[in-house]
């Protein structure tokens, strides 16, 4: 009978032990899954850092256009005639037309 017991306990040992292997394996598979989707995930992150980068550079070739080009405004804008003083022109210009025909 003792023999039964240590046979039944035996039992009992390999089916657990046969239960916790194969959980163990269904947690690697689920390991490597999740490892190789981390792995996709990783890649794309690597790949936006790039593009990030190259419109980066481009961005600073814009910021560095416009500025010259606002710059470039406040001269042309420096230089212009307000119309108060364009007012005052068209009538200096018109009253030197007539007295130069009179």
């Amino acid at each position: 009978m003792k023999k039964q017991q240590v046979s039944s306990k035996r039992d009992q040992y390999t089916a657990v032990l046969e239960n916790i292997h194969s959980q163990n394996k269904i947690f690697g598979e689920a390991l490597t899954s999740v490892y190789d989707e981390l792995k996709e995930v990783h890649e794309e992150v690597t790949n936006n850092t790039q593009k990030l980068g190259r419109v980066d550079g481009r961005l600073s070739v814009v910021e560095t256009d416009l500025e010259l080009i606002k710059n470039e405004l406040a001269i042309i804008r420096h230089n212009q005639v307000t119309r108060d003083e364009f007012k005052l022109l068209e009538t200096r210009v018109s009253r030197l037309e007539k007295v130069g025909r009179g």
